[in-house]
């Protein structure tokens, strides 16, 4: 039977764009690890203004707390339906206030190789939808892309050593 090899940034472009329009997102967002800045940086998107806004979204890999060093740390998917309410904005970190902050909620899928973070997929919705859900059927799908982005991501850093400098 034959197979089919993707590398990481197609297979990676290819999740974003699930992800982005099965969820029905508004801007969909791959964050990749960049150990030798020392931070994790947008690499490539979909949607309403998000390639204008990549130049900002950028943030340290040391561990904050709040809601995406959280998602990273404990490798599991967070889902936030409302972005704004008080009580949560304190668990938003600066750049995503700064850049992000048009969105009404977003869900944070993050991408780990043998518990090592090594970058995030970001999906938001704005303003405009009427209600935000991830319906419990569409949880396991998310996981098993999830797993899929992780896995290219581990074949490429495997089998070439320029990438254990850059994932995508």
């Amino acid at each position: 039977s034959a197979s089919i090899i993707l590398n990481s940034a197609q297979s990676m472009t290819i999740a974003l764009e699930i992800i982005y329009k099965g969820l029905g997102l508004s801007r969909a967002i791959a964050f990749v690890r960049s150990h030798e800045e020392s931070q994790y940086v947008a690499r490539m998107c979909f949607g309403d203004s998000a390639q204008e806004l990549m130049p900002r979204l950028l943030f340290s890999d040391a561990y904050q707390p709040d809601v995406f060093h959280a998602a990273l740390a404990n490798d599991k998917m967070v889902f936030v339906e409302n972005a704004h309410e008080q009580a949560f904005l304190n668990k938003l970190p600066r750049w995503w206030k700064e850049s992000l902050l048009s969105a009404r909620g977003f869900v944070v899928l993050p991408l780990t190789i043998n518990r090592q973070p090594v970058g995030l997929i970001y999906g938001d919705w704005d303003q405009s939808m009427q209600t935000i859900k991830i319906e419990p059927p569409e949880i396991p799908p998310l996981k098993e892309l999830r797993a899929l982005v992780a896995q290219a991501v581990e074949h490429r850093r495997r089998n070439d050593s320029a990438a254990s400098r850059t994932v995508l």
